[in-house]
């Protein structure tokens, strides 16, 4: 199966088609239809990827160390980095999410 280049596909076409996605997700109704689109979309590993990194949000949220986080998760420093960068320049999607969770 080839892979897919994203140089190679517009970036406005990129926009649309993520914008389609989410759109797909808000209309499904309930945490099990939710659950089974994206236990067919993702393999275990991806699933399990995703996880950790809300996992490692919550922590670094709950400020943490990286140490402590690689011990506690198993999580590599490049991965805590990764979402601690999200968690300074991204959009704010960790933290919305985590605080939805926690109602």
């Amino acid at each position: 199966m080839p892979r897919f280049d994203a140089n190679r596909v517009p970036y406005s076409t990129q926009d649309r088609l993520f914008n389609a996605f989410c759109e797909v997700l808000l209309r499904l109704k309930t945490k099990d239809e939710i659950r089974d689109l994206l236990k067919d979309l993702l393999n275990r590993q991806e699933r399990i990827m995703l996880v950790r990194r809300l996992q490692v949000a919550d922590l670094l949220i709950r400020e943490m160390t990286y140490r402590e986080i690689q011990e506690r998760l198993g999580v590599g420093s490049a991965t805590i980095a990764r979402v601690d960068r999200w968690l300074h320049f991204g959009r704010n999607g960790y933290r919305r999410a985590l605080a939805k969770s926690q109602r």
